[in-house]
């Protein structure tokens, strides 16, 4: 049965960044924890980060650079085409969703259920959401440009999200195309959603390699602030092949901070940083994020 949840949020923040991610602008987001209503008596609650994500239509005709500095024609939108390509971002924005838990520490009490002739109270969890905005009436925390590129001059070449290089503030209309590798190598992902991993950067995630230091990532990061990041595999630093986890095992390169579509604990950071801030200080120590349903909540 599907859980009804209190439109009117007991807490809201907003949460902003100082440092950049992945080369991207400083992370922005609102925050908001829902109750469920009475009829949801025994369900978790619910951490919904916000994102106003303002999609424009790319100006520059008859061509565009892309991350990488590569020259792609490109034509005007047309309305049928740009409608699909914000449907197709929605979707891949939705696979955030399903993915996260937070489960309540044993301090944390403040919504805590009592229950009448019931010596013990439900302390419940709380499922995250993610939901981005892609045509904000008001001001938005990122405008981000998409190319629509001239197919007719792209021959004899693969089409989809790794032809043209994107960025955080940049996307083109095969981004909403996944890159599947039929034959991928040994502890390399198959499938990988550019405008999902692009959502991360946006909600303040780094590559995998960066948050979970590994030690190919460190070392790319530390040749490139010396100025010798000359081969290709440790060249862009934290944007480097092995910071993407490549070529350091499927729970790395899979990640969807890396270079495939799956989920870990680490991407559930922005949401322990909405709670951190949601709850007077302190109080956030001994929340932990699990990538699979908890439950509810629990009696205490």
């Amino acid at each position: 049965m599907a859980i009804s949840y209190n439109p009117m949020p007991v807490a809201a923040t907003t949460f902003s960044s100082n440092t950049t991610t992945g080369g991207s602008v400083p992370a922005s987001f609102d925050a908001f924890l829902y109750q469920p209503t009475s009829d949801s008596f025994l369900a978790p609650m619910k951490l919904t980060i916000a994102i106003r994500m303002k999609l424009r239509q790319s100006k520059s005709v008859p061509f565009i650079l892309d991350a990488d500095d590569k020259l792609f024609w490109t034509l005007p939108w047309p309305a049928v085409d740009w409608g699909r390509f914000v449907a197709a971002a929605q979707a891949q924005a939705n696979m955030w969703n399903g993915q996260f838990w937070l489960v309540s520490p044993p301090s944390f009490s403040e919504y805590n259920k009592k229950v009448i002739s019931m010596p013990k109270e439900w302390r419940p969890n709380v499922v995250c959401e993610l939901s981005v905005d892609f045509a904000p009436s008001g001001d938005a925390h990122r405008t981000i440009d998409v190319a629509y590129l001239n197919l007719a001059m792209l021959t004899g070449q693969s089409l989809d999200s790794l032809t043209f290089r994107s960025h955080s503030l940049l996307y083109d209309s095969l981004d909403t195309i996944p890159h599947v590798d039929p034959v991928p190598q040994p502890g390399e992902p198959q499938t990988h959603h550019t405008i999902a991993h692009e959502i991360g950067h946006t909600i303040g995630l780094d590559h995998i390699g960066v948050m979970r230091r590994l030690p190919l990532c460190e070392f790319a990061i530390a040749s490139a602030n010396a100025g010798m990041d000359v081969y290709w595999k440790i060249k862009g630093g934290t944007n480097s092949h092995f910071c993407y986890g490549s070529e350091q095992g499927i729970n790395n390169s899979g990640n969807i901070m890396g270079a495939g579509d799956d989920f870990s604990v680490e991407n559930a950071t922005p949401w322990l940083w909405a709670m951190g801030m949601l709850r007077p200080a302190g109080e956030i120590m001994g929340w932990r994020a699990v990538t699979s349903d908890p439950g509810a909540g629990t009696w205490t």
